[in-house]
């Protein structure tokens, strides 16, 4: 996920994009356009379509029983929005946002109880001017290069491009640093995209095949109303694959399809995770639009690592601790990054 302070919703959502892989658009109802039938129609969004009330032991129905008064009684736009915003923040989810169309209220996050914060804990851009001594850029979201002449580095910031596009980047990674004796992989910023991408890149480092992750979509009206499990396995992928020490490094922004990578490159045995622990959301989100015109998005599915435990809101653990402080970042210096040269 990105900074969306400030974005208005035509962009907010062609952001999205960005950290999710499986979006609709709906409209809602066409009922009268009052606050009470607003809040209306996105409680039965997020009834009929929320993936995670029973992993996080969510009780909706109390939820319209407390906010439903609030919402009846409110006068003005910013009354309803502090009405939906305290509904949705029972979710504690990143996947969850209104998406308004007034830059007075701006939008809001689930997870975040409010906006989503700048990063502070890393700069791609740090890296590349003070670290880097090459760095070939196949697009804005990936790009690859060599620390030193033994370490090389891959940066990915997404995976939203087809997955044609990252076998041939991939292919001309694995090329250039195949002589290296060992990568840094960075996705501190990865704000998602399609979980096969994910999928086919982890499978670049892997020497045999693990189930890394499960997931199954809400397709009916009750709350444990889902499709069959799907079984997701990591296993060699491509013309070759980088089988020597792979530090990967991740921070509380690392998220969905950033975070289904981290599941199967974790399952890899020459993987080392370095940084923070992850955002802790996985599953992916629909849009659907309210009656005044606002959005909302809804989490679908319920993700799972290979162990069977869902990570919903509260993300992935390194094996190795490490967590830049804003100062530092904003002098260049990287120390989880110099942590990752010398382990």
């Amino acid at each position: 996920m990105k900074n969306y302070i400030s974005i208005r919703i035509g962009t907010f959502i062609m952001l999205l994009l960005s950290f999710t892989s499986c979006e609709e658009m709906m409209v809602g109802e066409m009922l009268d356009n009052s606050n009470e039938n607003n809040f209306r129609v996105m409680w039965e969004k997020f009834d009929s379509h929320y993936g995670l009330f029973l992993v996080k032991d969510i009780d909706w129905d109390a939820v319209s029983a407390s906010h439903l008064p609030l919402a009846r009684a409110a006068k003005t736009e910013e009354e309803l929005f502090s009405v939906l915003s305290s509904a949705l923040s029972t979710l504690n989810d990143q996947h969850v946002n209104i998406l308004t169309t007034n830059p007075s209220l701006g939008d809001y996050n689930s997870g975040h109880n409010g906006h989503i914060p700048a990063q502070e804990d890393y700069l791609f851009e740090s890296v590349r001017d003070h670290y880097l001594i090459e760095y070939h850029e196949e697009n804005e979201n990936f790009g690859y290069g060599k620390l030193t002449e033994d370490i090389g580095y891959i940066h990915a910031s997404s995976y939203n491009d087809n997955i044609a596009f990252f076998k041939k980047a991939m292919d001309k990674a694995m090329r250039a640093l195949a002589s290296t004796k060992k990568i840094v992989f960075d996705i501190r910023d990865h704000a998602g995209g399609s979980d096969n991408v994910s999928k086919y890149i982890a499978g670049r480092f892997a020497t045999s095949k693990k189930l890394f992750m499960t997931s199954k979509k809400r397709n009916g009206p009750a709350h444990d109303n889902f499709e069959n499990l799907i079984e997701w396995y990591v296993e060699p992928e491509g013309e070759s694959q980088y089988t020597k020490p792979v530090i990967l490094l991740t921070t509380s922004r690392t998220i969905s399809a950033g975070e289904t990578f981290l599941f199967a490159m974790r399952e890899n045995d020459n993987v080392i995770h370095m940084g923070d622990t992850s955002a802790g959301a996985f599953t992916d989100a629909i849009v659907f639009q309210l009656l005044n015109g606002w959005a909302i998005t809804v989490g679908v599915g319920d993700y799972r690592g290979a162990d069977g435990k869902s990570y919903e809101g509260i993300g992935i653990a390194p094996h190795i601790y490490s967590i830049n402080q804003k100062a530092e970042v904003l002098k260049g210096v990287d120390k989880t990054l110099e942590m990752a040269i010398g382990y």
